[in-house]
């Protein structure tokens, strides 16, 4: 302890991002040493140290070219130890080979014990975005719609954190009740692709129908083509070909782009409150994703099939422990599984008008395999593989 914060040392090797996620999701960010700015004060870390660099939350920032501290405390150089070099991707880490803690740096993508601090005055940040670039994050593509403003942003994120940038940043995650006329859905198509983007479309688990984030309201255009959708499960938005934009049903905790909505007339959404009925499972883990550039349209696909035996909330619990999902199954009186399949199709073919035709397919290989029909299937969703 030291100035009221708790400082802990986790052995787990992560990358500098991922610690970070951790440190805000069990304690209150990676080691700040801002405050420490004597050598009496830093001394007090020596037992957490060792030969061994552990990262701390000292970063390059690549916005103003310098050192900032994850917490978003001031940055000044300390004077209990000679700062290295620090350039675009590298980050912070504290270890000693003497009798006191030296400050080091490396790439932030290494894996590396991490040091995390507690303060009881701020608690716990979880699934904030950081105010942080350790590297430089594509920017995201824009359309205006009437007085809307869409934004899709290539990093890859579950639903909930989603959300929570959306309304931070902007208005919410993207509401398309106004998106009527050809005109409105073909400017929404510029900024979609073949992979899924999260919208602010999920299941309400407590009226058993879809809703909106934005709580602006209840309609869902036709145009969307909305599947089944059931508790766990979240909107994504995808263009296939010269096909619309249409909605899929997505386990919410994955991880993919997304895209927001700024509405002039309301602001930024702010609220860190979820949105009425959404199932957010406990197994949900904040990690930082990759980044990675936004798929081009077009080539041939090999399309994978999801079918669960029941309902979809088995999707979202799948980190349980074993003993634990056959405890739940036996609870309920029925087995389920996940099952994935792969198909191989034209490359101007939507997978979504094959459904019924990939269900026989397992459906047939399912009786052979299990020498019975006692079995129920039901479609969750699929992503597309170029080759």
């Amino acid at each position: 302890m030291n100035s009221g914060k708790n400082f802990s040392r986790v052995e787990v090797e992560l990358s500098w991002s991922e610690a970070l996620r951790y440190c805000r999701l069990h304690h209150t960010d990676l080691a700040d040493l801002q405050s420490m700015n004597s050598v009496r004060s830093v001394g007090a870390l020596y037992s957490l140290t060792s030969s061994t660099h552990a990262w701390i939350g000292l970063f390059f920032d690549v916005r103003v070219q310098g050192l900032s501290w994850s917490s978003g405390s001031a940055f000044s150089a300390p004077v209990w130890s000679s700062l290295p070099v620090f350039k675009e991707g590298l980050c912070a880490t504290l270890y000693s080979i003497s009798v006191f803690p030296s400050l080091g740096a490396a790439s932030c993508t290494a894996q590396k014990p991490f040091i995390c601090y507690y303060d009881p005055a701020v608690g716990h940040r979880i699934f904030t975005e950081p105010a942080l670039g350790p590297t430089t994050s594509p920017k995201p593509a824009v359309v205006t719609i009437g007085q809307q403003t869409f934004l899709r942003f290539a990093r890859e994120v579950t639903w909930r954190a989603a959300l929570l940038y959306c309304r931070s940043h902007h208005t919410d995650l993207a509401d398309l009740q106004l998106v009527t006329d050809e005109a409105d859905k073909e400017a929404l198509k510029s900024i979609t692709s073949e992979t899924e983007a999260w919208i602010g479309l999920y299941f309400n688990s407590a009226s058993g129908a879809l809703s909106w984030s934005s709580g602006l309201g209840a309609s869902i255009p036709t145009w969307l083509q909305v599947p089944e959708f059931g508790t766990g499960l979240c909107a994504g938005l995808r263009t296939y070909a010269r096909y619309s934009p249409r909605v899929y049903s997505l386990v919410c905790s994955a991880l993919k782009p997304f895209i927001c909505f700024y509405d002039p007339s309301i602001g930024h959404g702010e609220s860190t409150a979820l949105p009425p009925g959404f199932h957010a499972p406990s197994s949900e883990v904040a990690v930082e994703p990759t980044l990675r550039p936004t798929a081009a349209p077009g080539g041939t696909g090999s399309q994978r099939g999801t079918a669960p035996g029941t309902q979809a909330p088995a999707l979202s619990s799948a980190r349980r422990p074993e003993s634990e999902e056959t405890a739940a199954a036996a609870a309920s009186g029925q087995l389920f599984g996940i099952l994935k399949a792969d198909f191989s199709i034209p490359a101007l073919t939507d997978p979504e008008d094959m459904k019924d035709h990939f269900l026989r397919e397992i459906q047939e290989v399912l009786k052979l395999t299990l020498g019975h029909e006692q079995f129920r299937l039901k479609w969750v969703g699929f992503e597309v593989n170029k080759k």
